[in-house]
């Protein structure tokens, strides 16, 4: 079905198909029915099939316009990812030097201690599964994952969201 109607599509507008305003949606859909009949030769490539999905963003005006306000973010989500990602490496040596004798598990080195950062900033069990136990061998402990939280699981994430809500407003009023 998708490549009867992008043939119907094709012998419609022609060339036009890939110059209109509409191109890089349509160039998208193209990619995407292509690669299907690509896949059915090969083993491997057939699970790229699924990618056809995909399809439905190109069809629904709605999701264009979201998927149009997050590729319209990607720079400014960079500089929000540059600034998290010093934010979390300040934090990790911080905590590897603070709690990583008496907490190897968690905070034995850099990459334990940016896994359990990475844990504290979803807040999955950081409470009563990492910060108390460290609390009670460093009672003002807290300060450093409370602030950790604020900074980079509070400003930072909401940066991202607002980036994108602000995108998004942008779009709409065009």
């Amino acid at each position: 079905m998708f490549a009867f109607e992008l043939a119907l599509r094709l012998f419609c507008y022609r060339i036009a198909f890939f110059t209109n305003k509409e191109k890089w949606w349509n160039i998208f859909d193209f990619f995407i029915v292509a690669l299907s009949f690509v896949a059915i030769e090969y083993l491997v490539l057939r699970t790229l099939r699924t990618l056809r999905i995909l399809r439905l963003i190109s069809s629904v005006p709605a999701m264009r316009v979201v998927v149009d306000a997050v590729l319209k973010t990607i720079p400014a989500m960079l500089s929000i990812s540059a600034l998290l990602s010093i934010f979390y490496y300040i934090y990790g040596v911080l905590c590897v030097e603070l709690f990583g004798e008496k907490f190897p598990e968690w905070f034995g080195t850099l990459p334990r201690a940016l896994y359990t950062l990475f844990q504290i900033m979803t807040l999955e069990s950081w409470s009563m599964g990492i910060v108390r136990p460290v609390m009670e061998v460093y009672p003002y402990a807290w300060i450093v994952f409370v602030s950790y939280i604020v900074i980079v699981g509070m400003i930072a994430l909401n940066l991202i969201v607002g980036v994108i809500v602000n995108s998004l407003n942008e779009i709409n009023n065009k």
